[in-house]
């Protein structure tokens, strides 16, 4: 794969200190599981997604918020320390910064449970304030822990700047007024496209599997563009399985390589930070390096720790067959 100029990416959105437990199996309502470990790590979707843009090899800069307790200055070092610029995060005084608790199971799935903390209290004014520099070319990327109505300024801001915009629309949306219109790649799972799609009146398939994912988001795709005035493309992964994906430029499936699973925690906003710091390939061929990134992710324990660097996914690239098809 040939290398293309990277992109300076802004990722807008949350920052979160996560504690991974790894149990035998997830709990049932009512059950207790013992423990065999725990990790304290940087997390949030926003901070995972700019850690793996940084180590895509994109100048990559967090926009975020934090509390005024001892994990702020843990997780603005950590992004430091992966190489992503900082100056963007705010303090908010009596706020806790974001948590998350992760509980990671024997067949490497997981359950998230996450308090907002700061993360709640991130607003357009930041978006106004700290995307100031963001211009044409640039790359905004967006998720849903954060406020929808601070998505949409930043989106706004980003879109009359030339930007290109990036919405992993996870958590999945829940009302009409949580979507964002103004983007110009769309990053979902399956569940994520099924609840997107409801909101937007899209019929579903009464079956399963991949080809019928694809029509599904071809559709929702529609959907959005029909609200807005530009273009979309689309991603919707599928785990172990791949992804599929609609473009300008045509539409595919991309097989992930086959590894052996430790923990899927980070692995989609692996694959989100690999697309946005590689805004200039053609969207099949992006989709494979995030996808590979994404598939050596789960090899790792943790969330931002698993976050592998270029050169470790085009070494996995290079001793895999090709796995991308119309």
């Amino acid at each position: 794969m040939a290398r293309a100029e990277r992109s300076t990416v802004f990722v807008f959105g949350s920052i979160n200190a996560d504690t991974c437990y790894r149990v035998p199996s997830l709990p049932l309502p009512g059950q207790t599981v013992l423990a065999s470990s725990a990790d304290a790590s940087p997390g949030g979707k926003g901070a995972n997604q700019a850690i793996a843009s940084s180590c895509a090899g994109a100048p990559t800069f967090m926009i975020g918020a934090v509390g005024d307790d001892a994990e702020a200055a843990v997780m603005i070092r950590a992004l430091n320390d992966r190489g992503v610029g900082v100056d963007g995060i705010v303090a908010r005084r009596d706020a806790l910064t974001g948590r998350a608790l992760v509980l990671v199971d024997d067949e490497a799935e997981n359950s998230i449970v996450v308090l907002p903390g700061a993360n709640a209290l991130l607003d357009d004014s930041v978006a106004v304030a700290e995307l100031a520099t963001i211009g044409a070319g640039d790359v905004l990327v967006l998720q849903n822990e954060v406020s929808a109505a601070a998505n949409r300024a930043a989106a706004d801001i980003a879109r009359r700047a030339g930007a290109v915009v990036v919405w992993n629309a996870a958590p999945a949306p829940v009302a009409p007024q949580d979507l964002v219109h103004d983007i110009d790649l769309l990053v979902v799972n399956e569940n994520e496209l099924a609840q997107l799609a409801a909101l937007l009146g899209v019929e579903q398939p009464r079956s399963d599997g991949a080809d019928d994912t694809a029509r599904l988001l071809s559709k929702t795709v529609d959907a959005i563009r029909h609200n807005g005035d530009r273009a979309v493309d689309a991603v919707c992964t599928l785990g172990a399985d791949g992804a599929v994906y609609v473009s300008a430029e045509g539409s595919g499936r991309v097989r992930a390589p086959r590894v052996d699973a430790v923990d899927t925690t980070a692995a989609g906003d692996t694959l989100v930070g690999y697309l946005a710091a590689h805004l200039r390939l053609p969207l099949g061929e992006r989709l494979e390096l995030a996808g590979a990134a994404g598939a050596l992710a789960v090899t790792r324990d943790g969330a931002s720790s698993s976050i592998p660097a270029l050169r470790d996914v085009e070494r996995m690239l290079a001793a895999t067959p090709e796995r991308t098809s119309a």
